[in-house]
């Protein structure tokens, strides 16, 4: 075996166990919670309101979805490439006060309940009402 060749393969298992080593070490919570600040750092969050919501939303996940999470989350996936992780935000962003604000970026965000449409108001956040002038 040349050297080349054997240094191509020690360093593509070294990246294979670091990034295995990190996918183990982490929680779907601390995952979903990365992602959320990574993709609305515009935003002021609540910090306890970010783990509630995480806390609610993965009780009615599967394990598929929160380890395929966990791997978007590690490999840093943003919403634009994955549905996955853009149900996430938006789930997140439906279950705050952001939108019941006039989607206001000044002000903190804070978790109301988890968003279901069958039991909470119609608000329509899309509503010309909720936009500012």
């Amino acid at each position: 075996m040349k050297r080349r060749t054997f240094l191509t393969i020690a360093g593509a298992g070294g990246a294979a166990a670091i990034l295995s080593f990190g996918f183990v070490r982490s929680s779907f919570e601390e995952a979903a919670a990365g992602v959320i600040y990574k993709e609305l750092s515009f935003l002021k969050l609540d910090p306890e309101g970010v783990t509630k919501f995480v806390s609610d939303f993965s009780k009615n996940k599967e394990i598929s979805y929160r380890l395929t999470v966990k791997g978007y989350a590690l490999l840093g996936i943003s919403s634009s490439r994955s549905g996955k992780v853009n149900q996430l935000v938006s789930s997140y962003l439906l279950s705050t006060d952001f939108f019941a604000n006039g989607m206001d970026e000044r002000n903190t965000v804070r978790y109301v309940g988890l968003y279901n449409p069958y039991t909470r108001p119609c608000t329509h956040p899309f509503s010309h009402v909720h936009y500012p002038a």
